[in-house]
């Protein structure tokens, strides 16, 4: 039985794929949490939606569902703390009420104002932002193509921030960002970590349509009466700011000693490298960045927007009939063909796959899209699938090359893997000898709740130090053991020529026309 003297706090991580929440006690251990998958809707090419009330749904729910298994008295749970996606915005009216739906980050119909900004205002985004406007395109499509929406909308907000802001009750004129979540817009200036007056001025947007960047440990309000009973815990609760998923989930993993390297392996993947100064990649736009939730720090990083999608979406369209064997692989499809591919030879038997469904952003080109390049009648599912992985490895090899170029002074001899791809010793092994690190397995999976856990108690006044907290993740745990996965000389020879062809592929004219040729 938990200590009826112990303060416990609540983290919600709201994801791509599913929705996640845990309740984390006053020395950041996470002694219960819960995890639903969330619909993700493709209704064609390029539009994907999320119904963003039924997050807030889900929110209330998951609560109930981990506080109702733990053993803990719910008058203890002291506050809430709601991280989530980074790309996507919601209009709201001035009930805080969606106007436009959840414009996700993996709904490309505004791309051509990302490519607008891109080419137009490259060096402003390089030396300005964190480098990648996913929302500020969103912003421009509604303020162009649908104007009488546009002039409706009161704020623009963050996923997060729409379920924190409606679960405490909160008007337009209460709307928050944390500085974190300014990291996907493309409107902030990075040096003082607010909203850019002269960016908007060129840009002609709307600033007083844009939400009050707050601490992410701030208070912003308290569970309403509706919101307690459905969550079953007390009314009044304060809810916290919070953070973006990544920069939660890098805190919750104490990814925070500058010059470490991390792979968050989720919907999106991306290498983190803890740096404490920007230097702006004016070369090539291929490194962007995340201010820290600690102050004065910033995560330099690379990433495939929707790169663990790639794997959704070919489980869900290559393996509905794939036989099985195995009580779990009726579950998890992934299990059964990872155990296939023992026979399938690094490089996929010339095959490479392209993982730019929604075209690149590091350094950004839109007109890629996806494909497989090399298929022949000797290639089987299992190819398709290997490929998948041995491409997202492709361009984390890259991605880790151009952070080494912008910070020579570092060296990296071993990775931190975390995520649910962190799972798949397949893939970390695929990874190990694709870019000859040694990929180290991190258990805290739950990085994200406690991440979000700690903020909670800390904005609610019962952690007093965030990084010492935080530094006492599994991932830096002294005397911890942890799975190493070390590359395999011959393999990494192999794929040293894959990766070069790899490279090669965006360095010719095809690839200013992949997405009309594929």
């Amino acid at each position: 039985m938990q200590s009826k003297n112990k303060n416990y706090f609540i983290g919600v991580d709201l994801g791509t794929n599913g929705i996640k929440s845990g309740i984390i006690d006053d020395n950041g251990n996470v002694i219960c949490s819960s995890y639903w998958e969330t619909r993700l809707v493709s209704k064609k090419p390029g539009l994907m939606e999320q119904d963003p009330d039924e997050f807030i749904t889900g929110t209330l729910k998951i609560i109930r569902e981990i506080t109702d298994k733990s053993s803990i008295d719910k008058k203890n749970i002291k506050a809430i703390s709601i991280d989530g996606q980074m790309g996507g915005i919601i209009g709201i009216d001035s009930d805080y009420r969606s106007i436009t739906g959840y414009d996700m980050g993996l709904d490309v119909k505004s791309e051509k104002y990302n490519e607008l900004i891109h080419y137009k205002y490259s060096d402003f985004l390089k030396s300005k932002t964190c480098g990648s406007p996913r929302n500020l395109p969103k912003i421009l499509w509604w303020k162009n193509e649908k104007p009488q929406i546009y002039r409706k909308i009161k704020k623009f907000v963050t996923l997060n921030s729409y379920v924190a802001g409606n679960i405490c009750g909160l008007k337009s004129e209460d709307a928050f960002i944390d500085y974190t979540l300014l990291a996907f817009f493309g409107l902030e200036n990075l040096k003082n970590l607010g909203w850019s007056e002269e960016f908007s001025e060129i840009l002609d947007i709307d600033l007083y349509k844009m939400p009050n960047v707050v601490q992410p440990w701030k208070v912003i309000g308290s569970l309403t009466e509706y919101a307690a009973n459905a969550a079953g815990i007390a009314k009044g609760t304060p809810v916290i700011a919070g953070a973006g998923d990544q920069p939660a989930g890098l805190l919750g993993a104490g990814f925070i000693i500058p010059g470490s390297l991390l792979e968050v392996s989720g919907s999106s993947t991306l290498q983190f490298t803890v740096v404490e100064r920007f230097i702006p990649d004016i070369e090539k736009g291929a490194v962007m960045y995340i201010p820290s939730v600690i102050k004065d720090r910033f995560y330099a990083f690379n990433y495939i927007n929707g790169g663990g999608i790639c794997l959704r979406w070919f489980r869900d369209n290559f393996l509905k009939n794939y036989n099985s064997n195995y009580d779990d692989a009726a579950k998890n499809p992934f299990i059964e063909i990872e155990k296939n591919l023992i026979n399938i030879p690094a490089g996929s038997d010339g095959l490479i796959f392209i993982p730019y469904f929604g075209g690149r952003q590091c350094p950004y080109n839109n007109k890629l899209r996806g494909s497989w390049i090399g298929i022949n009648w000797g290639h089987k599912i299992e190819h398709l699938y290997k490929s998948i992985l041995e491409s997202i490895a492709y361009d984390a090899r890259e991605g880790i090359e151009n952070i080494k170029r912008l910070f020579p002074d570092y060296s990296f001899s071993e990775i931190a893997v975390s995520g649910g791809g962190a799972k798949s010793d397949v893939w970390n092994q695929i990874k190990a000898d694709i870019t000859g690190l040694d990929y180290v397995k991190s258990e805290t999976f739950e990085s994200n709740i406690r991440g979000s856990g700690i903020l909670a108690g800390y904005g609610a006044g019962f952690i007093e130090d965030v990084e010492k907290i935080a530094s006492k993740a599994l991932v830096n745990a002294p005397g911890l053991k942890p799975e190493v996965f070390k590359a395999d000389k011959n393999n990494k020879l192999i794929y040293d020529n894959y990766f070069s062809i790899y490279k090669n592929i965006f360095r010719n004219s095809l690839a200013t026309t992949f997405g009309k040729i594929f």
